[in-house]
């Protein structure tokens, strides 16, 4: 289990095990009781995964919950909304844009965000939540460390992985300070205090918003906590995102982010 604690005005966390994270905070730790969080639910063409999903989604442990739909037309909006799930059309297309709404919607402390494809532990929802309560800024489930597991792991050649682990050692490389480090770049299983995604002036509205945030993170010194996670099998279909495709613009904005002066 993960536990997060303060002493001497330093907040300490240790997940299951695996390492101590320390920094300074600017803010006192917030308990669990005024706390107050966001579920945010991002779909596109989802209505198998919605409703594999959906009973194990922790919907009441959040204070706010929505669903941001990318235009879909197979019965995803109708299936949430017969659920009493609130559901908002984006208007702009990508997943970052569809996060960047989610961030002026959200009327919480922080804000969780969660893919019911199938990949992604539902549960998990809730331990990012408690690691935000106790004063952590930026959370992802990791898919790269002791005590996860990757949907390639079974395979030869992990492509999408080693992409993965190529990525955050560019992002080290050139941003990590301190101690702070990512080891997955692009699982959208996070969470994030508010404050904290204002600081960082995100932009991408594709699908490198998810590198863009723990870039922006490393650059500005808020510390990125993870913990590992079990990745699951998408329930139908293919992913949105073409790994090739996908590469490409995660090395666009690598540059971009390198003409940034700040």
């Amino acid at each position: 289990m993960f536990w997060a604690r303060q002493r001497n005005g330093v907040l300490e966390t240790s997940l299951f095990g695996r390492f101590d994270l320390t920094g300074s905070i600017p803010y006192p730790a917030a308990t669990l009781d005024n706390f107050r969080c966001t579920l945010a639910v991002l779909v596109r063409n989802e209505i198998i995964g919605a409703r594999g999903t959906f009973d194990r989604i922790p919907w009441d442990r959040f204070e706010q919950t929505f669903v941001v739909d990318a235009n879909s037309n197979d019965g995803t909006v109708e299936f949430y909304r017969e659920k009493g799930i609130r559901v908002i059309q984006q208007s702009r297309p990508g997943l970052g844009a569809a996060m960047l709404e989610s961030r002026d919607l959200c009327e919480t402390d922080a804000v969780v965000f969660f893919h019911p494809d199938g990949n992604e532990e539902a549960a998990d929802t809730v331990k990012i939540r408690e690691l935000l309560a106790a004063g952590n800024e930026l959370v992802v489930a990791s898919r790269m460390i002791n005590g996860s597991w990757n949907e390639e792991d079974e395979k030869i050649f992990k492509t999408r992985k080693w992409a993965n682990q190529g990525f955050a050692l560019i992002a080290n490389t050139l941003w990590g300070r301190g101690g702070n480090r990512t080891t997955d770049v692009t699982n959208g299983l996070r969470g994030i205090r508010v404050d904290a995604w204002d600081r960082m002036g995100l932009t991408s509205t594709d699908c490198t918003m998810d590198f863009q945030m723990v870039i922006r993170a490393l650059r500005k010194r808020i510390p990125i906590t993870e913990f590992p996670t079990r990745e699951g099998h998408r329930i139908a279909g293919a992913t949105n995102f073409a790994s090739i495709d996908t590469g490409i613009k995660e090395l666009k904005l690598i540059l971009r982010e390198l003409a940034r002066r700040n």
